[in-house]
């Protein structure tokens, strides 16, 4: 019993300081440099995307693991407070994403995000043809299935803000979003926090792997970005070889 209270103790207290190194970075602004050079021959660049009230500055630990490990690295910032429409988000994204992969002279990119940012991004990839320009889309602490936040922010900013509607649970955003299929050539994995009180665990939607991409660990919202496991989860997903086309027998 008393180990078992001393786990509960350690992991809460590693949970709080995740907080406190999320608002840290949360500091910085967007003031991030970006990379256009290539590090790693043969290697996708990633774009990241982050969450309800952030910065760039928030995908600082992510941006800083990925490129010791040898990947480009590019984030997207479509807001901090992301007052408007999500699916008016998406549309930017989908843009942005094409614009890279030309200018790179690519065929896709990966891209990772993060809480709300995972809403925008699954939006642009199953409605705005972003699947064209996405190999690898990870979702990390994404509030699938809504997020209780969104009531206090309609007692609030609700008559300005079109994005704490469209993240109430049983949202018709929420529900299309979920309900639409992952278009071909685009694997999907959601990676959650078990204690994430913000956005909840909703399991696996349709289109995750639940044996393969379907990952939850110990930690809170804050944990997702900052801590090493999580980290870990996304890279695997990211080096993981692409599955072999399979062959068209002409009969």
């Amino acid at each position: 019993m008393a180990k078992r209270q001393r786990g509960m103790i350690q992991h809460a207290t590693e949970t709080i300081s995740h907080g406190f190194g999320y608002a840290r970075h949360l500091l910085r602004g967007n003031r991030v440099a970006g990379d256009m050079s290539w590090v790693e021959p043969g290697s996708r660049p990633v774009v990241l995307v982050h969450g309800f009230l952030g910065t760039r500055g928030t995908m600082l630990p992510l941006t800083r693991r990925l490129q010791s490990d040898g990947k480009v690295v590019f984030s997207y910032h479509h807001g901090m407070l992301q007052l408007g429409s999500l699916t008016r988000s998406a549309e930017e994204l989908a843009v942005k994403l094409r614009g890279l992969t030309e200018s790179l002279e690519i065929d896709r990119v990966d891209v990772v995000g993060f809480s709300m940012g995972g809403l925008v991004s699954l939006h642009a990839v199953k409605f705005l043809q972003a699947h064209r320009h996405v190999r690898r889309l990870a979702l990390m602490g994404t509030p699938l299935g809504g997020t209780w936040m969104s009531l206090a922010g309609m007692a609030t900013i609700g008559l300005v803000s079109a994005s704490v509607w469209q993240v109430r649970p049983g949202s018709r955003f929420l529900k299309d979003l979920r309900g639409a299929p992952l278009p071909a050539g685009v694997r999907l994995r959601q990676i959650h926090a078990d204690a994430d009180a913000l956005c909840p665990d909703p399991g696996p939607i349709e289109g995750v792997d639940r044996e393969n991409d379907y990952v939850v660990l110990p930690g809170g919202h804050s944990s997702l970005v900052i801590a090493q496991p999580f980290y870990a989860a996304v890279r695997e997903f990211l080096d993981e070889p692409d599955e072999p086309a399979r062959a068209v027998v002409s009969r």
